[in-house]
């Protein structure tokens, strides 16, 4: 039975027109939750309540080392936050494995971005984000 390590995971990103996808150095963690929706579809009178599963979306963060990039996909990553008609056009591949074949597809929307600074240590850009559309789990 394998096992897998965090070091093992990585990011891989594109934002739409810049030349496919790319990975993402000094990525230091990233997590996505996936939620599907239920629906109350309790019949009247009955005793126990019946759900049916809804709409599934995801969302998650990744943390990424701050170096300065001055362009390329972590640069667009970093500054996706800041478009104002943001059309869910990034993709993005999570591994969980360093062969690829473990791993979360789709597109996002970057919700938010924190930039922190603290002495003595290396600055950390915390990403957040939504998912557009199908996920694809290759898990």
């Amino acid at each position: 039975m394998a096992f897998y390590r965090g070091q093992q995971g990585t990011v891989f990103f594109d934002k739409a027109g810049s030349g496919g996808l790319s990975e993402i150095a000094a990525v230091r963690s990233w997590s996505m939750t996936v939620e599907k929706e239920s629906y109350d579809v309790t019949s009247q009178g009955a005793t126990y309540r019946a759900n049916v599963g809804g709409l599934i979306s995801g969302s998650g963060t990744i943390e990424v080392m701050y170096d300065a990039p001055g362009s390329g996909d972590k640069l667009d990553l970093i500054k996706d936050v800041n478009q104002a008609t943001d059309e869910a056009d990034a993709a993005v591949e999570l591994y969980l494995d360093e062969t690829g074949g473990k791993k979360i597809t789709g597109t996002i929307v970057v919700t938010s971005t924190e930039y922190s600074a603290t002495v003595g240590e290396i600055e950390i850009v915390t990403l957040n984000f939504v998912s557009s559309g199908t996920l694809t789990l290759s898990i």
